[in-house]
């Protein structure tokens, strides 16, 4: 390891994006501590160019992985491998970090040695307006920042929010003992980099430092509603994906508190599943036998490993009407004008927290 920091970059078609998110890694402070690794994913348009030419400029700093298509699970298990980081991080191309806070991040890495390191991240939206995120319980902060605590000192509040891909960098031997690889194919495997290494990790630190800048203004963006209508199907596969690394992984290794905490994320995941079809998606995208077939998947694997008892309520807590009970009792989503008034008083209670708390 002869780099303190390896930063993975998957990168399909983001010619235009990724000189700003190169840009914002290659800087005073950092170059000679950072492996930028952009991999190309098979890109049709100039990003394998642009990438080269970055690689010339900083030879140092700079690796390049040019591979045929296989989706974003693909480049990282081509990536890791050879990644020459202490650390790991993941980039997404069209994403980029404060350079500032970056600078600062490698000076604390410097003296860290814990499996996982935790960091804040902004949400920039469609307006330019960034909402941080920081890693609370119920609005506290309760873990002090640069202290190094055992994992399951953490898990047992059963709080799973800092669990993101932009606010994780793992110790990069951790992930190759532990012979980690995502799946391939599919979108959304950045799930399996926030859930697998929770199984192994011994220890975690949290850092006040706003890092990881998450563009949400790109359109074609995998979180864009959009986008995830289209694309339930491998998110389904995700999930069940999830669910096999449970069943084969050696649960007797685990110690009470993380078990617990590894099912209550279990049972998010599937109820998150289920929201995407019952309160997320369009109506006239709805399809009752595809929820059906995975309803029959999620309920034996949950009625198998216990991950607990799954409810699906409207956001705005006052409609206290169960989604997923009715689709068990009908077969079909709840009626239309329900949605709508579902809809409008997640609005109303939205504003009224807005004006009660701005």
């Amino acid at each position: 390891m002869n780099k303190l920091l390896s930063v993975i970059i998957p990168t399909y078609n983001m010619e235009a994006l990724l000189p700003r998110c190169l840009d914002s890694l290659l800087v005073e402070g950092a170059l000679e501590r950072i492996e930028a690794m952009v991999v190309n994913d098979g890109s049709k348009d100039g990003s394998l160019a642009v990438a080269n030419g970055y690689r010339e400029r900083f030879p140092e700093s700079v690796t390049v992985i040019d591979k045929p298509n296989g989706n974003y699970g693909s480049t990282i298990n081509a990536a890791l491998p050879v990644a020459n980081g202490k650390y790991v991080k993941i980039l997404d191309s069209d994403d980029w970090f404060d350079s500032d806070s970056l600078v600062r991040f490698l000076d604390r890495l410097e003296s860290i040695d814990t499996d996982m390191v935790i960091t804040h991240f902004n949400t920039v939206n469609d307006d330019g307006s960034r909402e941080v995120t920081k890693y609370n319980v119920y609005g506290k902060e309760p873990y002090e920042y640069g202290h190094v605590y055992n994992l399951d000192d953490i898990l047992k509040d059963g709080y799973i929010r800092f669990f993101l891909m932009h606010g994780l960098t793992y110790r990069t031997q951790m992930l190759r003992d532990m012979c980690y690889r995502q799946t391939e194919g599919i979108s959304y495997t950045d799930t399996e980099w926030s859930c697998y290494p929770v199984f192994v990790a011994k220890d975690i630190i949290f850092l006040d430092i706003n890092l990881y800048q998450y563009n949400l203004a790109r359109e074609g963006q995998t979180m864009d509603p959009k986008v995830i209508a289209r694309s339930l199907d491998q998110m389904e596969k995700m999930t069940l994906q999830l669910i096999s690394f449970y069943s084969e992984f050696d649960l007797d290794s685990l110690s009470p508190i993380r078990l617990s905490f590894i099912k209550q994320y279990y049972a998010n995941r599937i109820r998150l599943i289920y929201k995407n079809h019952l309160l997320d998606i369009p109506y006239d995208m709805f399809n009752a036998e595809q929820l059906g077939n995975l309803d029959a998947k999620l309920t034996s694997a949950n009625e198998q490993f216990r991950f607990g008892t799954i409810r699906l309520y409207p956001a705005n807590k006052i409609l206290r009407f169960d989604a997923l009970k009715y689709w068990h009792k009908h077969h079909k989503r709840w009626p239309k004008w329900f949605d709508s008034l579902n809809r409008h008083t997640d609005s109303l209670v939205n504003w009224f927290f807005v004006k009660l708390f701005k």
